[in-house]
């Protein structure tokens, strides 16, 4: 990001979407900083959309998230609303360790598996529980 006008257009897109409680985008920073409004019915995958159609990738975001904590087989998914995301093996081992199925709410770094399919497919290393 770098001209006013492109995050001055990004933000305007970004406030068009349902359940946005607070939309701000830093071209200093070169991100966009939102907060979702409660029992909204976002996912990752609309927001990158309405960010790649600005002319932006939204392949990484640091994101909290409250969902279902599920463990298949050795990986760790946790389900929000339509979309599920599997823990990276980024995640440090001491936050491994903690996890147990069940409600959580935890903070991490969302990386998508292909940027140019916006397919879903969401990877998350997980840096704090709560």
């Amino acid at each position: 990001m770098d001209c006013a006008p492109c995050a001055y257009g990004l933000e305007r897109g970004l406030k068009k979407m349902d359940g946005l409680e607070r939309v701000k985008v830093s071209l200093n920073d070169g991100k966009a900083y939102l907060t979702l409004a409660p029992n909204n019915e976002l996912t990752l995958q609309k927001i990158q959309k309405v960010v790649k159609n600005n002319g932006f990738s939204a392949r990484n975001a640091e994101v909290t998230l409250k969902g279902e904590l599920l463990k298949e087989g050795n990986e760790w998914k946790i389900k929000v609303n339509e979309e599920t995301f599997k823990v990276s093996t980024d995640t440090s081992g001491d936050i491994l360790t903690k996890l147990n199925p069940g409600k959580i709410r935890i903070k991490g770094w969302v990386k998508d598996v292909e940027d140019s399919e916006l397919n879903g497919k969401w990877e998350l290393q997980i840096i704090e529980i709560y």
